[in-house]
């Protein structure tokens, strides 16, 4: 095991910048998970960490070693694709041993090889497939056999680029609870590629989240699901998404109001920091569970406004709101039966409001 490490590193491919200053460290035997859209430069970061792209500046380290010159074959780093890269032609056993006997592979005598495939085998639960093609595997088996492959080489870190990405649903939920029971048994470094913040939250010990290759924010889960630093990160996690309004703090008579053309929204000062009051132009972020739905006129309520759309949930309704341009979803546990048009109210939890300042258009 090793830890990696970037320094002011930066890639371009030609006039677009796939990186710009990234710096993190992923420590020894971290499970640390590189989230972000499309674009946002996660594979180019494995790309680098790998040796397959070269061309960069600034600084890769594994351990205390500096690897920028290192070839692919001198950097013990194994690496597990979206699509598995699975050889047809062969049997699963031999797409597990090929690492093992490669030109540049630790010699081992063939007793010490079967052992080291089998016992890969028989903690990723595919010790009975080892006689099939691929072809006869199903997609949460090639994910294994994959690992498996990854693994018997023994590395010192393992790099994973969305190797459950094209999984349906239920696939995904169990590869997700194989990768982190795998991970913690193992110990070992791993970097993970995802644009699934569900992934990210589930497996990692740390999230770099990446936005037009710059960090937008690295912490725990916890850090970035309680303490967004942008409306972008706010924005990313979650589902539905964070409500975001924009408006303008403004104070009447001793209370004060975020206004815009659509929503007046009256919000207790003691929730107000120094720094949004100042700001002409702000942008209130509260998830959908933190606001409360009631069908009917409530007096109590924050807003009130008309149902625009609405989705069942196990046990309470996700409903949507239009309020001119702004659209809000928030959470009811109501029984009534909704429909569009219903007159609805719509508390806050003002404990759980975040303020931003705007960096992209919704």
């Amino acid at each position: 095991m090793a830890e990696i490490s970037f320094k002011n590193v930066s890639k371009a491919y030609g006039l677009t910048k796939a990186l710009e200053n990234v710096s993190f460290t992923c420590k020894e035997g971290e499970f640390f998970s590189i989230f972000g859209p499309s674009g946002a430069g996660k594979t180019t970061c494995l790309e680098l960490i790998a040796g397959i792209k070269g061309d960069y500046s600034g600084n890769i380290f594994l351990g205390d070693q500096n690897i920028n010159s290192l070839s692919v074959q001198d950097r013990n780093i194994s690496m597990a694709f979206e699509n598995y890269s699975l050889y047809p032609h062969f049997t699963v056993f031999e797409n597990i041993v090929f690492p093992l006997k490669s030109p540049r592979a630790k010699s081992r005598s063939e007793q010490e090889i079967l052992e080291i495939v089998t016992k890969n085998a028989t903690d990723l639960g595919i010790s009975h497939l080892l006689d099939r093609s691929p072809s006869q595997l199903s997609g949460g088996q090639k994910q294994r056999v994959s690992l498996a492959r990854a693994l018997v080489r023994e590395p010192q870190a393992f790099l994973l680029d969305e190797p459950i990405a094209h999984l349906d649903a239920k696939l995904r939920t169990v590869a997700r609870a194989n990768l982190k029971e795998i991970a913690q048994r193992l110990g070992t470094t791993i970097v993970y590629v995802t644009h699934d913040y569900r992934e990210a939250l589930a497996l990692s010990d740390t999230i770099l989240l990446l936005r037009e290759g710059k960090i937008e924010q690295i912490g725990s889960p916890k850090d970035l699901w309680n303490n967004p630093l942008s409306d972008f990160v706010a924005h990313m996690i979650g589902d539905p998404v964070m409500n975001l309004i924009d408006g303008e703090i403004k104070e009447d008579n001793g209370k004060y109001f975020l206004s815009s053309k659509d929503i007046t929204l009256e919000v207790p000062k003691k929730y107000l920091s120094q720094e949004s009051m100042k700001k002409k132009n702000v942008r209130l972020g509260i998830r959908p569970n933190d606001l409360s739905a009631s069908a009917g006129t409530d007096a109590n309520a924050n807003i009130k406004g008309k149902v625009y759309g609405f989705e069942r949930k196990s046990n309470f309704f996700y409903v949507h709101m239009m309020l001119g341009d702004t659209f809000i979803v928030a959470r009811s546990f109501n029984d009534k039966q909704l429909s569009v048009g219903t007159e609805i109210s719509i508390s806050f939890n003002f404990e759980r409001i975040f303020f931003f300042q705007k960096t992209f258009e919704l």
